[in-house]
């Protein structure tokens, strides 16, 4: 099983930054490749089952299932359903977690998966490529 990491540090408080990632379906408020997104099943985007049709601004378009919501831990883990990517059984978690010294927040995001039909280290470099300007963009709209 493969992995791949990306985290920020945000000058906005746990609570703040937890209230953005938390809406399983506001992934197109903050990350620029994602146009729109639909819950098409599931519940209302904040319970487990919930999938959202997420659609990028490519036109490609990924299934992804709400596995767990924690308010209290500030953790968000879902599962892709359909994509068009490299990879086969990805889990992803994002967790928020507060910076002491500075009252910031420190948000890391976390998958596993195998790969499929390349490397390992491939299919890291693809999803790493993604997370990096969804912080980005989620800096943009907390700052």
């Amino acid at each position: 099983m493969a992995q791949a990491y990306w985290s920020s540090v945000f000058t906005s408080s746990a609570d703040e930054t937890w209230a953005v990632v938390r809406q399983f379906n506001g992934l197109p408020d903050w990350h620029p490749a994602i146009r729109a997104s639909e819950i098409i099943g599931g519940g209302n985007g904040l319970t487990p089952g919930a999938v959202r049709l997420l659609t990028g601004v490519d036109g490609s378009i990924y299934r992804e299932r709400l596995v767990a919501l924690d308010d209290a831990a500030r953790k968000l883990s879902y599962e892709i359903v359909e994509a068009l990517l490299p990879v086969r059984g990805y889990r992803s978690m994002l967790h928020v977690q507060p910076v002491a010294d500075t009252g910031g927040a420190f948000l890391s995001w976390h998958a596993t998966f195998d790969p499929a039909g390349t490397t390992a280290q491939e299919a890291t470099t693809v999803l790493e490529a993604a997370y990096a300007p969804a912080l980005a963009g989620l800096h943009a709209i907390i700052a």
